[in-house]
């Protein structure tokens, strides 16, 4: 009764998983979408308001470049006060005042008053450069803050003076209103006019809160949370490129904007609050989640009211009509998510209609098994995609093997590639090194995602091939190795070429292969080479097949003592092959020193030792008393310590380190004598944990006399002799 129970909460259970799953993916999407729409509308906006900023700015340096040509032809422009007439235009203009400057930035104002401009040595020196346009600030008559437009005129004498130079000061708080945004969901942005550096030109901002320099304000004080270009605000403003990113500042979030301006190479960098422009989306965001989850609880409660109130001979019709309200409410997501699953529910009514036909049952089954692994890529895909936005995994740099990689891909691609009866190959033979520095875990993926891409695009009886070749070293302790995946499937259009990385893109094509991808792997795979630092490149050509190209950086890892020992091994055997005659014993005439606690144990190894001719076997039956043996003989006495690792009182790892420690006391073989470690420890940790404790090798139990007998002659072939 109670497994009866249960097996009525199954499905309730496992679909509400289901449901919370494509909520979170619903939402993910959604998101993705919001800050492409929140992208396309700050800089449309901003723009704009660029633009009514350089017309201000043109109709500014208009009137000067009119004043300047009535002075320069006073005469002919029936003229004959420029006084008077540039004291009219101030009242048509809405004009402060107007300022004559000389070459040292000294001024008469149309008022007669005189003075210094004070400002730095740059805007001086621009005032003798015709046509040189400058904007400045400056306080005026009453204390008033004035923006000040400055043009650089022909030298001109006006009442017995030179100068070179004409200006214009405006009410700053005019500028302010014009950059200033009242109303909308820009309501509370702040904007900057900059030059390329940041510095301050004019800004919507009170005086007692502007920042003379806003990028750097914002480098120093903000944090980034996303940046699609990833080369910061200071690099986007000095190369005036037009972005959006979002940052927070003091806690707040902030869309940071940046459209370049027409005037001198400046600027509009302007700071809009993300609670005021995303308010009216959150609210639907929020009304659409209550709506979907009111909606599929009602669902939910009339699934489990069915399934009390009917037969056990009526559930399969429960199920299907759990599958027609989970179908539907599918229906409301994006094509990508409909379509396979509407191909699992048309596939297993024909299993049904075809249920006497074994045939039909295991081909149906076959494609809506294909189907269904089509879904989960797809939300694996985008919870991948949510992950690499948020900052990624962490990327591990850590030592592995190149050919531990490649076979692990050649495993499994290779069973999918033979359900397409497929040829998939692999070849390194180019890449000399095996062992490197980085983060294995998403190579392996990169290479599966690009294979797995090339066998789907490809049909049955095609090629697939991977190849990696070693590119120029950036050094001595780095290598860009270029994996090549090549296949000769149904290849790419030009124009999908552009846009083959980008998230959902698929390209349809008549007498293309009716496999589909879910459009979002390889938007995930460059996703992980860029969050790597590499590089992908895709060619291809329409029935001739793609090819895909990566380009990554690792560390060259240095060789392990065991795998110098190993390498050793290797010659050593080869030299048996060659000159069998020559053979000799390896552990004749030497004297070993072993740790071993365990009786039996230790008179297995003495045994063993004693047949091959050793000369002499101390056991000592814990790690004190075998530093203590050591340090009672005299330098050179023992050849070679063999230590248990697992011991009473010391274990190995610790006699280990007080033998080399001897050293420092004057023990001349306390550094050079070889220590083998002989444990049945024998994971991965273990053996680093020995040599760190200064042990030269590491010999798993039960012993390996084979192994025990080439690392003894590697020992001596590395010089480690008796002293």
């Amino acid at each position: 009764m109670r497994s009866e129970k249960l097996r009525k909460w199954v499905i309730p259970f496992f679909t509400v998983i289901l449901f919370v799953f494509l909520v979170i993916s619903v939402n993910i999407i959604q998101d993705r979408f919001i800050y492409r729409d929140r992208i396309t509308q700050l800089t449309t906006y901003y723009t704009q308001l660029e633009s009514i900023i350089a017309t201000r700015f043109t109709r500014y340096f208009n009137i000067l470049k009119s004043w300047s040509y009535h002075l320069d032809n006073e005469e002919s422009s029936g003229i004959n006060d420029f006084i008077s007439y540039v004291s009219a235009e101030k009242r048509i203009w809405e004009i402060d005042q107007v300022y004559f400057f000389n070459d040292k930035g000294e001024y008469r104002d149309a008022d007669g008053k005189i003075g210094t401009l004070k400002e730095k040595p740059e805007f001086i020196e621009n005032l003798s450069k015709e046509g040189e346009m400058q904007v400045t600030h400056i306080i005026g008559a009453k204390g008033m803050h004035h923006d000040l437009f400055v043009l650089g005129i022909k030298p001109k004498k006006f009442e017995n003076k030179e100068y070179c130079a004409l200006g214009l000061a405006i009410d700053t708080t005019e500028m302010k209103n014009r950059l200033t945004v009242s109303k909308g969901d820009m309501g509370n942005s702040q904007n900057y006019l900059v030059d390329i550096h940041g510095n301050l030109i004019i800004t919507s901002v009170d005086l007692r809160d502007e920042k003379k320099n806003i990028v750097e304000y914002a480098v120093q004080n903000g944090e980034i949370i996303y940046d699609p270009t990833g080369l910061g605000l200071s690099k986007a403003v000095a190369d005036r490129m037009t972005g959006v990113i979002v940052i927070s500042i003091d806690g707040v979030e902030y869309y940071l904007s940046y459209v370049p301006c027409e005037f001198e190479d400046s600027m509009l960098v302007c700071l809009t609050p993300s609670e005021t422009i995303d308010r009216s989306i959150t609210e639907i965001k929020k009304i659409n989640n209550i709506l979907l989850i009111a909606a599929f609880s009602i669902v939910l409660a009339i699934m489990m009211l069915i399934m009390r109130s009917i037969s056990m001979r009526n559930m399969l019709n429960v199920a299907n009509s759990a599958n027609e309200a989970k179908t539907r409410f599918l229906a409301n997501m994006s094509h990508d998510f409909r379509t396979p699953m509407n191909a699992i529910s048309g596939y297993l009514s024909l299993m049904k209609e075809n249920a006497n036909n074994p045939e039909k049952v295991i081909e149906y089954g076959e494609k809506a098994e294909y189907a269904h692994r089509n879904i989960l890529n797809m939300i694996n895909y985008v919870l991948a995609l949510s992950k690499m936005e948020n900052g990624g995994d962490e990327i591990i740099s850590e030592r592995f093997s190149l050919n531990d990689v490649l076979l692990t891909v050649k495993n499994e691609m290779g069973a999918l590639a033979e359900g397409k009866h497929q040829i998939f190959s692999i070849d390194r033979s180019n890449v000399k090194e095996d062992a490197f520095m980085g983060d294995a875990n998403k190579l392996e993926i990169i290479l599966k995602n690009l294979v797995q891409n090339s066998i789907t695009y490809t049909d049955e009886n095609g090629e697939i091939k991977l190849e990696v070749f070693p590119e120029d070293k950036e050094d001595k302790e780095f290598i860009q190795l270029r994996f090549e995946i090549k296949d000769n499937g149904i290849g790419m259009s030009e124009e999908f070429i552009r846009h083959v990385f980008e998230p959902f893109q698929k390209e349809s094509r008549k007498n293309a292969s009716k496999e589909q991808g879910t459009g979002l792997g390889l938007t995930v795979t460059k996703g992980i080479i860029d969050m790597l630092g590499g590089t992908i490149e895709a060619e291809s050509r329409i029935n001739e097949g793609s090819t895909f190209i990566v380009r990554l950086s690792f560390g060259i890892a240095e060789k392990t003592e065991l795998e110098e020992i190993r390498e050793i091994e290797q010659q050593l055997e080869k030299n048996e092959e060659d000159h069998e005659e020559e053979k000799e014993n390896a552990f004749k005439g030497m004297r070993f020193l072993a740790a071993e606690d365990n009786e039996l144990n230790a008179e297995i190894l003495v045994e063993i030792l004693k047949l091959n001719e050793a000369e002499l076997i101390d056991v000592a039956e814990d790690g004190e008393k075998v530093v203590s043996a050591f340090k009672e003989k005299e330098p050179g006495y023992y050849d070679m310590i063999l230590m248990d690792i697992q011991m009473p009182n010391m274990n190995g790892y610790e006699a280990a380190k007080a033998i080399r420690n001897l050293a420092d006391e004057g023990r001349k073989d306390a550094k050079t004598i070889p220590i083998i470690a002989m444990s049945a420890n024998a994971f991965r940790e273990d053996i680093e944990e020995a040599s760190e404790s200064g042990m030269d090798a590491h010999i798993a139990k039960p012993i390996d006399i084979k192994l025990f007998e080439n690392t003894v002659k590697a020992f001596k072939c590395r010089g480690h002799e008796t002293v």
